[in-house]
């Protein structure tokens, strides 16, 4: 009763307060989140000299594929431990390789003439169950190389209950030496429009994530273990193995 009184007298304690407080301040970090997540990023050939204030820019690298031809050869002598400068040509055309796309789809059956009968015989094999639904799909990368940095900008599918969502995705960042191997560190992250990279410990466990969905040929994870350096010069990564 004592407590009761209290409340009416001088109103709720310094913890209630702080807990409203701190709830509110989630929830609307959250409505915001939601928000920018479904606000379009403008895709530009140029970025503007006056950006637009709350706009997210994307510029995709070249993908031109007569300048992108070089990389197999370039794979192929990285793997025997060369040196390698390769474009942004070149790694779009690595990338659009891994996802070939609509271009490797079984071509469709030709359709039955009308007034056709099916050929006798016995039944074929039943019809194999459909792929169970993924809920984390990750498309092709583009890989855009300036000012030393490396962009990657994709698109990550959302499925659940037959619905799905697609979400641009744009990261870019630096390379650097962890221990003996050179890793990928993100400056910015963006989902849509949301920049991940301004909430702490979001960031780092969503490209595992992401990455761990396009796994690497042993190969190749091989001989990135073997570079001495990872080094972006101007619009070319320059790569060297021991």
């Amino acid at each position: 009763m004592n407590k009761k009184i209290d409340r009416a007298l001088y109103g709720p304690g310094v913890i209630e307060v702080a807990l409203g407080a701190v709830l509110g301040l989630a929830l609307g970090v959250v409505v915001a989140c939601v928000f920018l997540l479904f606000k379009p990023v403008k895709v530009v050939k140029e970025p503007p000299k006056e950006a637009e204030a709350g706009v997210v820019y994307y510029q995709p690298g070249s993908e031109n594929l007569n300048k992108g031809r070089g990389w197999v050869q370039k794979q192929q002598a990285l793997l025997a431990g060369g040196a390698v400068e390769l474009s942004e040509e070149e790694l779009n055309a690595w990338a659009a390789s891994r996802h070939p796309g609509a271009a490797s789809a079984t071509k469709p059956a030709a359709p039955a003439k009308p007034g056709a009968k099916p050929a006798p015989g016995k039944p074929g094999p039943p019809a194999a169950a459909p792929a169970p639904e993924k809920f984390l799909t990750v498309g092709a990368i583009n890989f855009r190389l300036k000012d030393g940095r490396m962009q990657l900008g994709t698109k990550v599918t959302l499925s659940a209950f037959g619905v799905a969502q697609d979400f641009p995705v744009i990261v870019t960042g630096t390379f650097a030496k962890n221990g003996a191997t050179f890793v990928f560190n993100a400056e910015t992250l963006y989902v849509g429009s949301c920049p991940l990279h301004k909430l702490p410990g979001v960031a780092g466990p969503l490209l595992r994530k992401a990455a761990a969905l396009e796994p690497i040929p042993d190969e190749l994870r091989a001989a990135w273990s073997r570079l001495t350096t990872v080094a972006i010069d101007g619009s070319t990564l320059r790569l060297a193995a021991q």
